[in-house]
């Protein structure tokens, strides 16, 4: 089923408009009369730092010329200035016509910015987009309007195309004030720094976790799963407030809440989204960590005041009561590596150091528990080939029941 041009224009852009944030410009528009004798519908983004082209040719048209004008008119009007310091412009002609009329796709060679030429045949929906330009559309939207057209579904109306682009210029008027913006920057700066490196790493061994059920079981197990799955969503969360706050391929235009029309509905999204950070960030801090040390000082079937770590438990937790005893034997490295072995402690007020091994023994290390608190355990051989490390947490002795 042939469609034209304005058929594929009107399809792809009541979807592009809205999630790319491009405006539509009237073919006598003085300003682009240069190229608008090759085109049937002109499109543009000017805002950011990557402003482009987003023309239509149809049949009997030649798209390299439009780009090529396009291009220099880009060059000319779209330059860097106090507020934007660096603007890369780009260009995109989509060709609509039947398949012996269509020009090669491709970059255009000799432009003065970067141009691209897509082609669809009007006759079978042959979409090809070979190259993009700064800030071109999804090549997947002119696909998916092509295969709409194909499949017999009517084109938008004008009507739809200005409801459409009055959408983008509502989101421009109604946009958060500055100052919201950058409390929400902080905010998420704030969480990435505190807690994203620990929730990418609580990903690889949720994965771990998941790959071996039968260890899953035990409550304090459950609880550690509790606190990965915590680390998890926060580390969601910091991606989706860094992708609609930046507008991360338009996330802002896309995301429900965050991209509504109403000014209440996108505040009362960004409370909730706030109010969810900071609960996971309570439960990441106090809560499952208090739940942990309920659990081991209730566990009277463990000696948690003499407690060993071996090279096995490279990377895991280790447990131990205030007033107790942690022992690290590395004796399983090989017996070359076990002279000039050094071991510290991060935080020596919660876990010091009682002695260590003497020259040509095995690497053995004994700490003390001080305080309730956390520290890392570690320990490197003299070559640095080798290396250990543990978190330590130290409960309060259990009441008496």
């Amino acid at each position: 089923m042939p469609f034209s041009a304005e058929d594929l224009a009107l399809t792809a852009l009541v979807r592009i408009l809205p999630r790319s944030r491009y405006r539509l410009a009237a073919q006598n528009d003085a300003r682009f009369q240069s190229f608008a004798s090759n085109t049937t519908r002109i499109a543009y983004r000017q805002q950011g730092a990557t402003p482009a082209f987003l023309l239509f040719s149809g049949p009997g048209q030649n798209p390299h010329a439009a780009a090529m004008a396009a291009a220099s008119w880009a060059e000319a009007n779209w330059r860097p200035n106090a507020i934007q310091r660096k603007v890369r412009p780009g260009v995109v002609v989509v060709h609509v016509a039947p398949g012996n009329q269509l020009t090669p796709s491709g970059p255009v060679a000799g432009a003065a910015v970067p141009a691209v030429v897509w082609t669809v045949d009007s006759a079978t929906g042959r979409v090809a987009t070979e190259g993009s330009g700064p800030g071109s559309p999804s090549g997947a939207e002119i696909r998916h309007a092509a295969s709409s057209l194909m499949r017999g579904v009517p084109s938008p109306s004008l009507g739809e195309l200005d409801l459409a682009e009055r959408g983008v210029m509502q989101l421009r008027t109604d946009g958060a004030p500055r100052w919201a913006s950058g409390l929400g920057g902080l905010i998420l700066i704030f969480f990435a720094l505190r807690y994203g490196l620990a929730a990418l790493s609580s990903v690889l061994l949720l994965w771990v976790l998941l790959e071996n059920p039968g260890t899953i079981g035990t409550r304090g197990t459950l609880l550690y799963v509790g606190q990965l799955l915590v680390s998890v969503l926060l580390l969601a969360g910091i991606l989706l407030g860094a992708g609609v706050l930046f507008n991360f391929r338009s996330m802002a235009l896309r995301v429900p809440g965050f991209s509504s029309a109403a000014p209440a509905t996108r505040n009362l999204t960004w409370a909730g989204y706030v109010a969810a950070m900071i609960v996971l960030a309570v439960l990441t801090d106090a809560v499952i960590p208090s739940l942990e040390r309920q659990t081991l000082a209730n566990d009277h079937n463990t000696n948690y005041l003499r407690v060993t770590a071996t090279a096995d438990d490279d990377g895991t937790d280790v447990y131990v009561q205030v007033g107790g005893e942690v022992t690290l034997d590395l004796s399983k490295w090989p017996p070359a590596e076990w002279t000039g072995v050094a071991f510290k402690t991060s935080n020596p007020s919660v876990l010091s150091s009682d002695s260590s091994q003497a020259s040509g023994d095995k690497p053995i290390a004994h700490f003390s528990a001080r305080e309730v608190g956390t520290s890392r355990l570690e320990a490197t051989s003299a070559d640095g080939l080798y290396s250990f490390q543990a978190r330590v947490e130290v409960f309060a002795q259990p009441s008496p029941t």
